[in-house]
């Protein structure tokens, strides 16, 4: 592939396959590490974290590619095999785990491996010679990626970061190892900072680090556990970069050398007929991610009900490049009611309306679209700092429309709404997910409360299922709607149907009313969650300084003191804002727009005593970057806040 961000890797030799389930996190740092310096010369290790998925993927790769592989069963016997690979061991502070990500730099740039001070002993043991020792070295994260950035970025890998969450506790589901190796084997730059406009610090520093970049990159790994998806897909997006999900995906260094020749084509639907009926498209949420890709879709694509109805799942186009044997899989096992569509937001994870690499995104995300015959996105398009959901951009539909013009068309949101308008360009559709299903969601349910008081005929449902669910009862679902009425099909019908009910004016926005009774049910979820962090604020704010800092670091974050005003102005701000638009909701008032959601919400409860907080609170939001509060400024904005929230308690 032309211009590719992903370098190649040579075909696997035979693999040496080490199970790593019984070593310790540091151990497994290390050998994980020490997996990506060994592949980089030529894939000879894979490790198993996952029992199942892994040994059936080094099952298909023998029967599919000849891969052969042998067990080993000692983790620093297989390092001394490879000795000639690693050059030594860099140790990092245990007490402080930042310098274990820049010691894992370090170490991808001079060939050593990263070891926590027990690991270094059993290396030193074991004839390996210490290359550097950062213990004491930095007090912080910031000083341990300030020195790195300095240090050790102009000889790192020109395309790739990696985000490495090291925040305790170490079991949280962010602080994997899986994807290290690849990171290790293209010389990439890690580093585990927050994109959360509170922490100051590390959002300045996140941003030099990804703008010193002059070309479209991608942030392997995942977000900081202190910050949001959405949060950490903006920064980066804001910085001409996309993301990928590397939870749970590990031995990338052995899926990228996969050689295939096989052609990658869909069978697409060539003619719809118009019907007046309900068209209800259900779409598998995630197959961007490749964790979601390495373990069969949260094993759903080996469920035996697969393939018994029309669904679209979403796939990662990018496995060309990172694994093209894991890609070739799933479309050469792929069903007539199987479909594929890129998932968010196209080759890679992105924030299209603040990218500010836009046309480069879509140049590259045409090429992997064509060449896997895809005709679809799921784009999610989010920007906390300006809508609670998807951003309402119709710019984003004509600038994807424009670009890939073979794409039917394209959906937008992770979660549902009834109430996000549809656009059209050029009679393409860029229509909103209609409903969000997890586990815990009734889907007849709530798809025949959306449909059976809305009139409109032909009517277009599209479900984002979120990959708990499972295949038994999503045809459960599909078996009980009347055939007369609905009609489940996969996303090229719902988008070429779609297309032809506009164009014959058939086509109408919204749903009936209701739509709004799930709508005040969600204002009453939110309601219910931020108004437990009030009574928590409300304890912070009267709390001396040192009981408050131990407060926000009960989590073992390490906040300072000179930190604490932006914490608790934090607080108090995004508290306010969602009680907003909880209050809204429940009123049956959709919002979305943040700033739309103040002038909404002060003519709503206008009478409200203390209601003109918001606008405080939206200013302090919307200038968070160019003025800061002091310690007493924001001990009076958290009072007031939750002096707004009690009054508001009593109103509603």
């Amino acid at each position: 592939m032309k211009d590719r961000v992903f370098p190649v890797f040579k075909k696997p030799g035979k693999l040496r396959v080490l199970d790593v389930r019984p070593y310790s996190w540091h151990e497994q740092m290390t050998i994980t590490c020490a997996q990506g310096l060994i592949n980089r010369v030529k894939p000879r290790v894979y490790l198993v974290f996952d029992d199942y998925v892994d040994r059936l993927w080094l099952s298909i790769y023998g029967k599919r590619y000849g891969v052969k592989h042998e067990e080993v069963n000692n983790i620093y016997e297989l390092l001394s095999s490879f000795r000639r690979e690693i050059a030594g061991f860099v140790v990092y502070d245990e007490n402080m785990l930042h310098s274990a990500n820049v010691a894992m730099t370090y170490g991808s740039i001079h060939n050593a491996v990263p070891a926590s001070p027990g690991v270094a002993e059993k290396l030193s043991e074991a004839g390996f010679r210490k290359i550097a020792d950062f213990r004491g070295k930095w007090g912080n994260r910031i000083e341990a990626y300030e020195w790195a950035f300095q240090n050790l970025m102009q000889q790192c890998n020109k395309r790739i970061v990696g985000s490495m969450c090291v925040d305790p506790p170490l079991t949280s589901f962010t602080n994997k190892h899986h994807v290290r190796d690849y990171l290790v084997a293209v010389k990439a730059f890690s580093f585990d900072l927050s994109t959360k406009i509170r922490d100051r610090r590390e959002v300045e520093l996140f941003d030099r680090i990804l703008s010193s970049f002059d070309s479209l990159g991608v942030v392997l790994g995942w977000h900081c556990i202190r910050d949001l998806e959405s949060e950490a897909v903006a920064r980066a997006s804001a910085n001409g970069f996309f993301v990928l999900c590397n939870l749970h995906s590990p031995n990338l260094t052995v899926h990228s050398g996969v050689k295939t020749s096989f052609k990658f084509k869909q069978r697409h639907v060539k003619k719809v007929m118009l019907e007046e009926k309900v068209y209800v498209a259900f779409i598998q949420s995630d197959g961007d991610a490749v964790w979601a890709m390495n373990n069969f879709q949260n094993l759903n694509w080996l469920d035996s009900q697969r393939g018994r109805f029309p669904y679209t799942w979403e796939i990662q186009p990018l496995l060309l490049d990172l694994a093209p044997g894991i890609l070739e899989h799933y479309y050469r096992t792929a069903t007539l009611n199987d479909y594929f569509i890129a998932g968010p937001s196209g080759a890679g994870y992105t924030a299209p309306s603040v990218n500010k690499r836009l046309d480069e995104f879509l140049e590259h995300t045409k090429r992997y679209m064509e060449a896997c015959d895809l005709r679809s996105i799921l784009i999610m398009n989010r920007n906390p700092r300006v809508a609670y959901q998807e951003l309402e951009d119709p710019k984003v539909s004509e600038a994807f429309a424009k670009k890939l013009e073979n794409c039917y068309g394209f959906l937008h949101g992770y979660s549902g709404s009834a109430f996000e308008p549809a656009f059209f360009f050029n009679s393409k559709p860029y229509f909103h997910t209609t409903l969000y299903a997890s586990a815990s969601t009734d889907i007849l349910k709530e798809l025949k409360r959306l449909v059976e008081d809305c009139e409109t005929r032909p009517l277009f449902v599209s479900i984002h299922v979120r990959e708990e669910v499972k295949m038994p009862v999503l045809r459960s679902v599909i078996e009980k709607l009347d055939s007369e009425t609905y009609r489940v099909v996969k996303m090229d019908e719902f988008m070429l149907t779609l297309k032809k009910a506009y164009e014959k004016g058939l086509f109408k926005q919204g749903f009936s009313e209701s739509a709004r009774e799930s709508l005040r049910e969600n204002g009453k979820t939110i309601w219910e969650t931020y108004h437990r962090r009030v009574e928590r604020l409300e304890r912070l704010v009267e709390m001396d300084e040192q009981r408050m800092l131990a407060e926000y670091n009960s989590d073992g974050y390490g906040f300072t003191v000179e930190e604490l005003p932006d914490l608790l102005a934090y607080d108090a701000v995004e508290i306010a804002l969602r009680l907003v638009q909880a209050a809204l909701n429940m009123k049956g008032v959709y919002v979305n727009n943040v700033e739309k959601s103040v002038k909404d919400f002060l003519k709503e409860y206008s009478e409200l005593p203390g209601a003109q907080i918001v606008e405080t609170v939206f200013e302090t939001w919307r200038n968070w970057e160019r003025t800061r509060s002091s310690m007493e400024e924001a001990r009076t904005l958290a009072r007031r806040v939750v002096g707004f929230a009690k009054a508001l308690e009593e109103k509603i």
